[in-house]
Formats: structure tokens, C-alpha cells, sequence
């Protein structure tokens, strides 16, 4: 019976338990010199040969992995050293753009964004990794375990975007994202007459198809401003204060005075709340009757008869 080889075999993995195949297997002796070498087969196999038995470096590799080395002690029989290599299988790169003509990298014929953030989440929400594109406005993530995920890219002043990227178990997968730069638009209020800026008015921006993108309310100097407006065709609409309206009894021979506020518009939905009338001041009954005053274009609904008489009744 034949003496039986001195051999040091067993199977490659990934960090899933999974076979690694095309992993190299290099075997050296403590001074670092090759004695042999192998690459693992489709199930993740490889088998090295020692010179005789002794201490020896087994140094294992495979490209998008960490590679491993381990001491293995070998005597007179076989011996199985198992490895597993850590670490993700593919590479997820690509090109951050704004989708108009500039300097873009990889013939995307884009312009890049540098300095935006990518984030990387996967199915469960969990952030995954975390990068910025670079000058030419490219990311890139490496290592990563096969999987779906959710690639977020969101800049200064940009709106974000969010897709959806599978990602093999080895390999690279190239994946460009565009982000739409918004428009400004800003203008003024005037009155009719002396083109006279308008405080405190709101201004409305309604999109082609009805739906309002926004509302603001101008200032002092009766300006308004939009950011973030998308390309296309709108309607804007501008209007001044609500009517508003107070009761107000008149007596006999009185001068009754009542102050109407005007609510200024708001860019957002205001509470309902129950008008509060103003109160009327008597002066006596020498005083003359005045008619009450009115502020902007608030309504007083007092009903008075021509003999100062409230509604016309009898006082006697």
C-alpha cells in the first residue's frame, strides 16, 4: 500500500456560505516563498500540496473580496481548511447629472454635479452607505452584497431623487442619475393706479393642469418669490384682502364710529374663527349722525332710516 499524499484542500465561500469560484489559493512557507498554488472550481474547490509536513502561510483571494491568509499545520494525512471571504460582491458606480449639455464623464452627455450626497438603503430601510459624487460628478460604492436597493441622490438647492437599483452578487453595475434644477420665479404686485407696490397681497401659482405648486404673500415692497419651479407653462393670480363685515346698531340722534380690520392672505390655510363686532361708541344726543367709515373694501351692513331711526322703527 502506497504512502498517502500530503495535501491541504477545501472550499472557498463567501461570507452568505455560498461557493466562491475563480478564488486563488496560494500556499507559501513561513518565509514567503510560493510552494504552490490553485484556483477554486465551480463548487468553491481547490486542493494545494505541501512539500512534507510542517507549518505553512495559505493565502486566499478573489477580486471585490478582502483577501484571507491563515497558518495550517500539516503532519502525514490530508488536511481541510475551510475559508470564507468577507466583504460585497459588486460595485455600484455611476454619474450624477442635471440632464443638460456639459462636461459629464462616461459619454452620458450630462452635466456633473460634484458634492452630492448619495445614500444607499436597502429593502428594509436600513443605510447601507453613505457617499459624495466627486468633481466630474461621479459615486461610487463598493463591496456590496446582492441585493435590492434604493439609491437617493438629493444636492444643495436641488430636489432629491430616489431609484431603485439591483445589485448582482458580483460584479460592477453602472447606474446614472439625472436631478431637475429648478427655476426661480420672482416678481412685484403694483396697484392699477400709480403702479404703487402691494403689501401684503398673495400671489398663486397654478401649473397647466389646475393643480396650485404654490402661494406667497408679498412684502413691503410687494414682491414675491418662487423656488423650485419646474419648467413648463403657468398661470399666476394675485388679490388683495377679504371683504370683511361687522353689524353695527345706530341709535337716535347718535354718531356711532366702527374700525374694520382687514386680514391680511396667507400662503397657507388660515383657521376658522367667529367674527368679533366692533363696538359702537354713543357721543350723545346733540351729536349729528355720521355715516360710518369704511377701510379698503370691507362691507358695513348698518341699516339706518333717512329720520335716524334704526330700521325704521317707531321710537316714541
Amino acid at each position: 500500500m502506497g504512502e498517502q499524499a500530503i495535501v491541504i484542500f477545501g472550499r472557498v465561500t463567501r461570507g452568505d456560505g455560498s461557493a466562491l469560484p475563480g478564488a486563488a489559493v496560494t500556499l507559501c512557507d513561513l518565509a514567503g516563498d510560493q510552494l504552490d498554488r490553485a484556483t477554486t472550481d465551480g463548487g468553491g474547490h481547490y486542493q494545494v500540496v505541501p512539500p512534507s509536513g510542517g507549518t505553512y502561510l495559505l493565502i486566499c483571494s478573489s477580486a471585490q473580496r478582502r483577501p484571507r491568509a491563515s497558518l495550517v499545520a500539516v503532519s502525514d494525512t490530508a488536511q481541510r481548511q475551510d475559508v470564507g471571504l468577507e466583504g460585497g460582491g459588486a460595485t455600484l458606480a455611476g454619474t450624477v447629472g442635471t440632464g443638460t449639455e456639459g462636461t459629464g464623464t462616461g459619454g452620458t452627455g450630462t452635466g456633473g454635479l460634484t458634492e452630492t450626497v448619495l445614500t444607499l438603503t436597502d429593502v428594509s430601510g436600513v443605510v447601507v452607505a453613505v457617499t459624495r459624487s466627486d468633481a466630474a460628478g461621479t459615486y461610487l460604492f463598493a463591496d456590496l452584497p446582492e441585493g435590492v436597493y434604493t439609491l437617493t441622490a438629493a444636492g444643495s438647492g436641488i430636489p432629491p431623487v430616489a431609484e431603485t437599483v439591483q445589485v448582482p452578487a458580483e460584479g460592477r453595475v453602472t447606474h446614472d442619475l439625472t436631478l431637475r434644477l429648478g427655476a426661480v420665479l420672482s416678481g412685484t404686485v403694483r396697484s392699477a393706479t400709480g403702479s404703487r407696490p402691494v403689501a401684503e397681497a398673495l400671489a398663486t401659482l397654478v401649473s397647466a393642469d389646475g393643480s396650485v405648486v404654490g402661494s406667497a404673500v408679498t412684502g413691503e415692497n410687494g414682491t414675491f418669490r418662487f423656488d423650485d419651479v419646474g419648467d413648463g407653462v403657468y398661470t399666476i393670480t394675485a388679490s388683495g384682502y377679504a371683504p370683511v363685515a361687522s353689524e353695527i346698531e345706530i341709535g337716535r340722534g347718535t354718531t356711532t364710529e366702527v374700525e374694520l380690520v382687514l386680514i391680511p392672505p396667507s400662503a397657507g390655510p388660515e383657521p376658522e374663527t367667529d367674527p368679533v363686532p366692533a363696538p359702537a361708541t354713543s357721543w350723545g344726543a346733540s351729536a349729528a349722525p355720521s355715516a360710518p367709515s369704511h377701510s379698503g373694501n370691507g362691507h358695513v351692513p348698518a341699516h339706518a332710516a333717512a329720520d335716524g331711526t334704526p330700521d325704521g322703527s317707531d321710537h316714541r
